[in-house]
């Protein structure tokens, strides 16, 4: 993958953090009802959170996966948590927005990686 390819993913990145996150949770301090129960707090945090990384992503930040790290650990412990419960439950349940949550940053950990690999 050529450095100018993955700079584009680095700008789809960051537009999907905006409209997938920060907008998503935008709206969900509007309609709870769109979102999994949490505090408002927690939403306008991620909304902060999210508007972050999109501007990280969106103006390539070398050092953005020192707090992509921390996002990724607090992610895999909330929607980690979410997928197992939802598991456990009788009948099964797939929990789509965890799963589409921690497959979103196993590809973005994907990207960091490839970006590592061709930056000069």
């Amino acid at each position: 993958m050529s450095l100018v390819w993955v700079n584009r993913l680095m700008v789809a990145v960051g537009i999907f953090f905006f409209g997938g996150g920060a907008v998503f949770h935008g709206l969900a301090l509007i309609w709870p009802h769109l979102s999994e129960p949490m505090p408002p707090l927690t939403h306008a945090t991620f909304v902060v959170v999210n508007v972050f990384f999109a501007v990280a992503f969106v103006m390539r930040v070398r050092w953005v996966q020192w707090p992509f790290l921390l996002l990724t650990v607090q992610q895999v412990w909330s929607h980690g948590g979410d997928l197992v419960r939802g598991r456990e439950e009788h009948p099964p349940v797939w929990d789509v927005q965890s799963l589409f949550a921690l497959g979103g940053i196993a590809l973005i950990w994907l990207l960091l990686w490839a970006r590592k690999r061709v930056s000069p």
